[in-house]
């Protein structure tokens, strides 16, 4: 989204920055004795750039060309020529004509040195007027404003994800026109996102990379059809400088309070003895206001064809940037912090809702569903995967809060439920044989093996469905008919499979003891990272299979 003034504000004229005028370079002694032709030319034009008679030369703007035999055809953009053989013909621009003992030596030193002169003072000019909205803090926006007052032009600020954090006068065409090499930009590996961008085709602009300790760190993008000039670069570093100190003082102000984030989440996970005034306090500093308890999230950014695979870090900043902004719109004064690959946030209990815990989790599952929806193109090809506490009330317990959504995580993705949302609560019986499955494995493998593994290897040599059977029935509350409905097949057959499941593991499904089991026995299967197929067989109807 593009941010500061809007599309349709006029454009301010174009601020003069310094540059010497004809008239000026007239008036150095080094030009003493030339004369102007016509001499009653225009001596108020500005002299930008100091070029030589060179026909295949790209044309520069506003130059002045030195052309010691004289010019006949003036190249486009000239503004005035410097020779030592006065012309036949009335030129289109004025010619200065030096004196024959004039040296050439002294002439381009003088000149060269006026023209410096003015990106000197342009520089100065150009720092003196973007210092107030860097000192004031106004941010991007403002660093924008000023930009294009001194320009006459339209500029846009992005960062280092190819976002719009500030922009000035930029009409409907030349937004689209940054969107389209945004998106083909992005299309590439993120971490030559701006490379590709500053060397897309956008016409009539003149794109300039803004330096960070580690690489490029935005680009500044200024409208213009024709090139900048000595003076006018002069002007542009400085806004790219502006821009670097902005981003700076971001990344410090970042980097401090997610060291304070950081801190205060560790001693709550640690479960050390942390007061609940402290707690409230410290969260108040950071923004926060964790009074009336809260709900913890915890999410990953996975690779979901290569989960060892390493995000690009560039990636997971542009994911947390986006995290932050939603929601900061739909919960405000949450505390969100990013920690070795894992999003951490508590949403702090709404004051008008603080007797209500249902309609507090009800509220973090839709948050939770947003920010996937919200995130899903930041982070193409990535798989977002978040987990919810229960509504903890007291804030000196917000570390079992987290302790909670840690659990809900690791449950989630053993079931294999990659960019979902899993919460605590549905959970169920999983979080009782997970806890036996991180602390002896060996024992869920054999629960396993006791219930299940038969049916498995029958299904695997004779292409069956008892598993796939036997969990929808038990899904839908041992329904034969709905079973039957669900799986395309006849009831009978249904039967016939719960028979040989009981002939083959031992365990009736008519029985609640040795439904429990077989019901345990499925849970255990999925934490063991075996899928268990449910639904219709992938054939037509009729065609049931024993």
């Amino acid at each position: 989204m593009l941010v500061g003034v809007p599309t349709n504000t006029p454009m301010p004229a174009a601020t003069a920055v310094g540059a010497p005028t004809l008239a000026d370079l007239l008036a150095l002694p080094a030009l003493a004795g030339a004369r102007l032709v016509p001499n009653d030319a225009d001596t108020t034009v500005a002299i930008r750039a100091l070029v030589p008679l060179d026909p295949g030369s790209p044309d520069e703007a506003d130059a002045l060309v030195i052309a010691p035999l004289g010019a006949a055809d003036v190249p486009a953009g000239a503004v005035a020529v410097i020779c030592r053989v006065a012309p036949d013909a009335v030129p289109d621009v004025p010619v200065v004509v030096i004196a024959a003992a004039t040296s050439w030596s002294a002439v381009l030193t003088a000149v060269s040195e006026a023209i410096g002169s003015g990106a000197r003072t342009s520089a100065d000019a150009a720092r003196a007027r973007l210092r107030g909205p860097l000192l004031a803090g106004e941010g991007y926006a403002a660093l924008a404003n000023v930009a294009s007052d001194m320009f006459g032009a339209p500029v846009a600020i992005v960062d280092p994800y190819l976002d719009t954090v500030g922009a000035v006068g930029v009409n409907e065409a030349q937004v689209a026109a940054l969107e389209e090499a945004v998106e083909r930009a992005r299309s590439a590996e993120p971490a030559s996102a701006a490379a590709q961008f500053l060397a897309a085709d956008v016409t009539g602009t003149v794109r300039e990379p803004i330096p960070g300790p580690a690489g490029n760190v935005g680009v500044v993008v200024v409208w213009r059809s024709d090139s900048l000039d000595l003076v006018e670069r002069a002007a542009l570093a400085e806004v790219v400088e502006a821009c670097a100190l902005e981003h700076a003082r971001d990344e410090a102000r970042v980097q401090t309070e997610a060291r304070l984030r950081g801190e205060l989440v560790e001693e709550l996970i640690a479960g050390e003895v942390v007061s609940r005034d402290s707690i409230v306090r410290r969260a108040r500093l950071l923004g926060a206001d964790l009074s009336n308890g809260a709900v913890a999230m915890i999410g990953t950014l996975r690779n979901p064809q290569s989960e060892r695979a390493p995000v690009d870090p560039l990636m997971e900043r542009r994911f947390l940037s986006q995290v932050r902004a939603a929601i900061d719109l739909h919960w405000p004064r949450a505390l969100v912090d990013w920690k070795e690959g894992r999003l951490l946030v508590l949403l702090p209990t709404p004051p008008e809702t603080a007797d209500d815990e249902a309609g507090v989790d009800e509220r973090a599952h839709t948050l939770a569903r947003r920010l996937l929806t919200a995130t899903k193109e930041t982070v193409p090809g990535l798989a977002v995967t978040l987990a919810l506490s229960r509504h903890t009330a007291e804030p000196e317990k917000l570390g079992a809060a987290l302790d909670e959504a840690e659990l809900a995580l690791s449950i989630g993705e053993r079931l294999g439920r990659h960019g979902d949302v899993v919460t605590f609560e549905e959970t169920g019986t999983y979080k009782l044989l997970f806890q036996i499955f991180a602390d002896r494995p060996q024992e869920l493998s054999a629960f396993y093996e006791q219930t299940l593994a038969a049916l498995v290897r029958y299904d695997e040599q004779y292409q069956t469905e008892l598993v796939g059977t036997l969990a929808t029935y038990l899904e839908l509350d041992g329904n034969l008919a709905a079973t039957a409905g669900t799986l395309f097949t006849h009831r009978h057959t249904v039967r016939y499979r719960l028979d040989r499941i009981a002939e083959l593991c031992g365990l009736d499904v008519g029985k609640s003891d040795d439904r429990e089991k077989l019901s345990l026995g499925l849970k255990a299967m999925r934490l063991l990272g075996r899928p268990v197929r449910t639904g219709p067989a992938e054939k037509p109807p009729g065609r049931g299979r024993g």
